[in-house]
């Protein structure tokens, strides 16, 4: 697929690895002790890796760009050590954010006056990509264009939880069709970026395992 380059990569402020190897633990992973080693880049070899990855079924993804500037998914099997390209959905113009939701990647964008939400149906099977949502932006304050948007939860009544640019939750109402801000976040004392994930109850929080200002929504 062809795209912008590495140019409109840069404005989503990411981060540029090219990949030779990739270095993974190995040793006791009950005792989490041993060493470090190299695993050979393969077909990845030489593409420039952008962000952190993500997990899906259990295997680690990035968004990569080759020598010809097209965008891609590389994706790693940690168990195989085997590396993996397969292409993003058919985005017209605009850079996807990639990430999981419902287990399956997900990639979103700004196309327009729409925010467009696919997933991948079908772990790497290209033809499962699907347009899930395509919301209009239209009447609201955010300035959507230069913002990131990435989904974080799909809720059973269509309704959709997302993280706004690193800073802020928004919370989309399929019944409405509007959107509004979460204000959770206002009295913290948030120095950097925020994160969020889906946590599964456990006999564990998050707060045990050093997460700090943890908060549940």
């Amino acid at each position: 697929m062809e795209h912008e380059g590495e140019a409109a990569l840069e404005s989503h402020d990411l981060h540029y690895h090219p990949l030779t190897d990739l270095e993974i633990p190995h040793g006791n992973s009950a005792s989490m002790k041993g060493t470090w080693r190299h695993v050979e880049a393969g077909a990845a070899s030489g593409f420039i890796f952008c962000g952190q990855p993500i997990v899906c079924s259990d295997n680690l993804h990035w968004t990569e760009l080759d020598s010809s500037e097209n965008i891609r998914i590389c994706g790693f099997d940690v168990e195989t050590e085997y590396f993996s390209i397969f292409s993003f959905p058919p985005m017209g113009y605009g850079f996807g954010d990639l990430s999981v939701l419902r287990g399956c990647l997900c990639v979103s964008y700004i196309l327009g006056d729409d925010f467009v939400i696919w997933l991948m149906k079908e772990y790497q099977v290209e033809e499962s990509w699907t347009i899930e949502y395509k919301l209009s932006t239209i009447g609201y304050d955010f300035d959507w264009v230069y913002l990131r948007v990435e989904p974080i939860k799909l809720f059973k009544d269509g309704d959709i939880l997302m993280l706004l640019d690193e800073n802020s939750l928004i919370y989309y109402s399929n019944k409405t069709r509007t959107f509004q801000e979460v204000g959770m976040f206002k009295d913290l004392d948030v120095k950097d970026y925020i994160d969020a994930l889906i946590f599964n109850p456990s006999l564990f929080s998050l707060k045990k395992f050093g997460f700090e200002n943890v908060i549940s929504f």
